[in-house]
């Protein structure tokens, strides 16, 4: 089922919806008074809708576990956004999310334990997790085609591997889709265009682990104006979001404390790093949501799943794909 929303000046955030590939415990995530949502390991339901005071509250949170996070952009970028504009607008973006300082339990406040690094670009532009050997958390533009359903409508798409019982994010892939939609590096933006740095600091919430908020003046909301630029900046929501992921003491507050946290500082993404393509170990089959971003493709192995989560253009919510 696809399903079209009126045309509007206004576009919508697609959340996030994901195939199981293996079964997954039904956990009750804790709740803040703010209106930021978690990613889950729990599919959302068609008709669900993240409001200021109610989140989809199924499954484990999602995040990672270490302290740093290495990601990497392809080198060829896009003919909208050159490597450099790409590299220092991705780069920046996630300063936003990892630069933001969280209220402790004394007078002072301190950062997020969270840091993102920018591992050199990469040939490979494959989203994909491999299970056995070394890996990239790739950020690509697609300009030659959009490999995914409803392409007209789709600004963005964040692919995200974990493990279904603890939430532990084990890889993520960012694509922003250059081949149908203007994406833009200009002040002011155009009232017809996509702000990028909107985009990527929108999406780059979704690498760290937030779903949409309900507090429609956030990042992470799930709509946005076309020719806008507040998306850029974080909002108290958003930093309240990323603060209760990533806390200062550096615990992550997943299955009442029993993750332990990874090292003090490993980029290297799991199984180790390399610029180079890994062989598929996913395979497509289909389905849609009227609130799913992306149903992700079933995995090799049954200790990991995938899911995405996709910026949607003016006409329509993105379907999905299972």
């Amino acid at each position: 089922m696809n399903v079209v929303a009126s045309p509007r000046s206004r576009t919508r955030l697609a959340a996030a919806s994901f195939a199981l590939a293996a079964a997954s415990a039904l956990i009750a995530s804790p709740r803040a008074a703010s209106a930021f949502c978690r990613t889950t390991t729990v599919p959302v339901v068609a008709d669900f809708q993240p409001s200021t005071t109610k989140c989809w509250d199924q499954g484990v949170p999602l995040f990672w576990r270490n302290s740093c996070v290495g990601y990497s952009v392809q080198k060829s970028a896009s003919r909208q956004v050159a490597f450099e504009d790409a590299a220092n607008g991705i780069s920046r973006a996630f300063t936003k999310w990892t630069g933001a300082s969280c209220p402790t339990e004394g007078t002072g406040r301190s950062r997020v334990s969270i840091d993102v690094r920018d591992l050199g670009p990469v040939d490979c532009g494959e989203v994909n997790y491999n299970q056995n050997g070394a890996n990239q958390n790739v950020i690509v533009f697609r300009d030659a085609t959009w490999p995914h359903s409803d392409s007209n409508n789709t600004l963005a798409l964040t692919t995200v591997t974990f493990n279904p019982e603890t939430g532990e994010i084990y890889d993520a892939d960012m694509e922003v889709n250059t081949h149908d939609q203007r994406v833009t590096l200009t002040d002011p933006v155009p009232p017809d265009g996509y702000d990028f740095a909107s985009i990527v600091t929108h999406e780059t919430g979704h690498f760290l682990g937030l779903a949409h908020s309900g507090d429609n003046r956030a990042t992470m909301f799930a709509n946005y104006t076309p020719g806008a630029t507040a998306m850029r900046n974080l909002t108290a929501d958003d930093v309240a979001g990323v603060c209760s992921v990533y806390r200062p003491d550096g615990a992550r507050a997943v299955l009442n404390g029993k993750v332990t946290p990874g090292p003090q500082c490993d980029p290297t993404p799991r199984r180790g790093y390399t610029g180079d393509c890994a062989e598929p170990a996913k395979k497509s089959c289909g389905g849609s949501s009227q609130v799913a971003a992306s149903n992700a493709a079933a995995l090799g192995s049954p200790g990991w799943m995938a899911l995405g989560l996709a910026l949607a253009g003016v006409l329509a919510l993105r379907r999905s794909r299972r």
